[in-house]
C-alpha cells in the first residue's frame, strides 16, 4: 500500500511541528493532553516501589510531577486503573523548584544550615514528613523547619505517636499516602553534602517500610544509584531491591509516536486510514511490534536504503539514539522525527524516509547532549576535547586527551561557577585517577560503553555531536563543537 498524498501530508505537517517538550520539575507538572502513559511504567507508580532509577530524559520529573498534581493523577488513574492512584494522598518532599514555591520541600540552603549544626539527615527528613503529614491532618506543629526538627527530639514519643495516628488516618479512609522526592542532585552544590542529604532520604524510605499506608517514592539519577557509598547504611538492600528503572523501549517510543498522531485533529484521519489497512493483515495493537512495525514502514519506508542490507527504519532508528545502556529518550525520538519531516529532500511516497531520518539523529544528537547538559554541567567540557577521535579506542586515547588539555581543572571550574557538582567520584580523587574518574562518570551515565577488556565505544546519540569518528556511523555536522 501507498499512503495518499492527503495523508502524507497530514502526518508530516503534525511531525514537522511537533514541539518535544524540555525537561519539567515535579512542581511543574506535563500538561494532561501531552502526557503519554506507557504500560511498563505502571511499576514506577506503584504504592510499593519507593526507588525509581532513570538517566536524563526517562521521565523522573514527569510522574514525580504526575503523581503531586491532584488532576493529573486522577487522569493517570484512568490509564494505569489498578494502582489505586486516585486513593493516593501525595506531598513532595523534595524537587528541583523547592524553597521557591509553596510546599513542604526545603531549600537546599534551608537544608545545609540544619545540616551544618550537626543534625542527622534521617531526622531532617523525618521533619518534612511530619510537616506534610500536617497538610492532611490536624497536627500542631511549627511552621519553620529547624523549629520541627527540634519538636521532634524534644519528645520522640509524640512524634511516633503521631506516625502511627497518620498511618491509622489514612487506612480508615482506604488512602495511600506518599512523599515523592525528586531532583535529589540538587539537595546542595557539592557530594559531600548531597550525599549524606540523599542517604537520609534513603533511610527514610527504608524506615517507611514499616508502615501499612505510608510510603517515600525517591526518583534517583542513575550514577547516585551507582554510588555504592550512598547505600552504605544498614538493610539498605532491602530498598535497593525494590528498585524500578524507567526505560523507554521501542514499543513504548512507536506508542507514543502514535498516540501523538491519534490525538492531533490534522492526522487522526489520516492514522486512522493506515490502521484500518493495516488492520486487515494483522491484529491492531499499538503496543504491539508487529503492528507498529507495518505502521511505521509505510510511514517511513521499510529500510534504510535500497534493501535490508543498511537496516530497517523501525529498528534503525532506535538503536543510532539510544545510549549506552541502550536506553532512548523520548525526547530524541520526537526531535529525530521532526527533523525528518522537515527535511528539505521530502518523499513522495512516504511521510519521511531514510536520508530525514539520518538528519534526525544529527539534531537529536546536539539536543541529547545539551539535555544531559543540565543535569551534568560538566559534559560539554568533556566531550569537548575528544573531537576528531576515532571509535571503539582504548581507554587510554580519551585519558591522553583530558592530560593534554588539563580538562579535570576546567571541569572543577565549570563546578565552581555553576554551583553544581562534577562528576560523582572526582571529588577528593588523586591526581593520578583524576581522568579515569572521568572515563568512569561517562560510563555511569550511558555515554561510554566497554566493547571489550580494552575497547571502549561511544553510542552515536553522542558521539555525532562530540564530533567523534566511527567507521561506517553516521557523520557528525560540519562546524566546531561549543566548549565551556
Amino acid at each position: 500500500m501507498m499512503i495518499s498524498q492527503i495523508d502524507i501530508a497530514a502526518i508530516r505537517s503534525v511531525l514537522a511541528n511537533m514541539d518535544p517538550k524540555s525537561a519539567v520539575s515535579a512542581a511543574r507538572p506535563m500538561s494532561i493532553t501531552d502526557l503519554y502513559a506507557p504500560p511498563l511504567h505502571s511499576k514506577a507508580l506503584r504504592f510499593n516501589s519507593s526507588l525509581v532509577v532513570g538517566n536524563r530524559g526517562a521521565g523522573k520529573s514527569v510522574w514525580s510531577g504526575a503523581l503531586a498534581d491532584k488532576e493529573t493523577r486522577m487522569e493517570l488513574a484512568s490509564h494505569y486503573d489498578r494502582l489505586g492512584l486516585d486513593k493516593m494522598v501525595v506531598v513532595l518532599g523534595f524537587h528541583e523548584d523547592a524553597g521557591k514555591v509553596k510546599g513542604v520541600a526545603p531549600s537546599p540552603l534551608t537544608l545545609s544550615s540544619i545540616l551544618a549544626n550537626g543534625v542527622d539527615p534521617e531526622t531532617i527528613w523525618m521533619a518534612v514528613l511530619l510537616k506534610a503529614i500536617a497538610t492532611e491532618i490536624e497536627v500542631d506543629v511549627p511552621s519553620n523547619l529547624r523549629e520541627t526538627v527540634n519538636w521532634m527530639l524534644d519528645d520522640p514519643e509524640r512524634f511516633e505517636a503521631v506516625l502511627r495516628k497518620a498511618d491509622h488516618h489514612f487506612g480508615r479512609r482506604q488512602q495511600k499516602f506518599l512523599l515523592v522526592f525528586d531532583a535529589v542532585d540538587r539537595l546542595a552544590n557539592s557530594w559531600d553534602k548531597i550525599r549524606p542529604l540523599s542517604q537520609g532520604i534513603l533511610r527514610l524510605g527504608l524506615s517507611m517500610l514499616g508502615f501499612e499506608n505510608m510510603r517515600a517514592k525517591i526518583f534517583l539519577r542513575t550514577d547516585q544509584e551507582g554510588d555504592e557509598a550512598l547505600f552504605n547504611f544498614p538493610d539498605a538492600s532491602k530498598i535497593r531491591a525494590m528498585t524500578v528503572r524507567l526505560a523507554w523501549h521501542s514499543s513504548e517510543l512507536y506508542g507514543l509516536l502514535f498516540s501523538t498522531l491519534e490525538r492531533d485533529e490534522i492526522s487522526k484521519k489520516a492514522f486512522q486510514n493506515i490502521k484500518k489497512f493495516v488492520g486487515n493483515v494483522i491484529d491492531i495493537d499499538i503496543n504491539s511490534e508487529e503492528f507498529q512495525r507495518s505502521v511505521f514502514s509505510l510511514i517511513a519506508g521499510e529500510f534504510m536504503g535500497a534493501d535490508h542490507r543498511r537496516g530497517r527504519t523501525y529498528t534503525w532508528l532506535i538503536d543510532h539514539l539510544a545510549d549506552a545502556f541502550h536506553e532512548t529518550s523520548p525526547r530524541s525520538f520526537l526531535i529525530a522525527l521532526q527533523r525528518a519531516a522537515s527535511s528539505h529532500s521530502k518523499p513522495s511516497r512516504t511521510v519521511i524516509d531514510h536520508h530525514g531520518i539520518r538528519e534526525g539523529v544529527q539534531a537529536a544528537s546536539a539536543v541529547r547532549v545539551n539535555q544531559l547538559e543540565e543535569d551534568y554541567p560538566w559534559i560539554q567540557t568533556v566531550l569537548g576535547e575528544l573531537e576528531g577521535l576515532e571509535v571503539p579506542c582504548k581507554p587510554d586515547a580519551f585519558i591522553k586527551r583530558w592530560v593534554n588539555e588539563n580538562t579535570v581543572a576546567q571541569v572543577m571550574r565549570v563546578a565552581k561557577t555553576t554551583g553544581r557538582p562534577g562528576p560523582i567520584g572526582l571529588e577528593g580523587t588523586g591526581s593520578r585517577d583524576r581522568e579515569n574518574s572521568l572515563l568512569e562518570a561517562l560510563k555511569n551515565i550511558g555515554v561510554v560503553e566497554e566493547r571489550s577488556a580494552d575497547r571502549i565505544n561511544m553510542p552515536d546519540i553522542f558521539r555525532v555531536a562530540a564530533k567523534i569518528k566511527r567507521r561506517g556511523g553516521v557523520r557528525p555536522p560540519s562546524g566546531k563543537v561549543r566548549r565551556k
